[in-house]
């Protein structure tokens, strides 16, 4: 349980304008080419915190890429004998 009496871990992401000074750094990092995760390891952040604060200044996120299709019956089949033909 967190002691009550310890100061806050981050009091300038609390609100006000140590929120948008450290959002609009993000987002010029962001806009640069730098990931989230980079990000959030660079500033000690999460990256849900990095995210949230980058929506906040109103970046515009990248589109992460399509995960991969699942295998089908017949993939696995060709992958099976594949494996079979390569061990004679």
């Amino acid at each position: 349980m967190p002691d009550q009496d310890a100061p806050a871990r981050r009091p300038y992401l609390r609100t006000g304008k140590g929120r948008a000074a450290v959002a609009a750094r993000l987002r010029v990092e962001y806009e640069a080419g730098a990931s989230v995760l980079a990000l959030a390891g660079r500033h000690d952040l999460s990256r849900s915190t990095t995210q949230r604060l980058l929506h906040e200044a109103g970046a515009r996120m990248r589109v992460s890429r399509p995960a991969p299709r699942p295998a089908t019956p017949e993939d696995l089949d060709a992958l099976v004998d594949r494996w079979l033909t390569a061990r004679r």
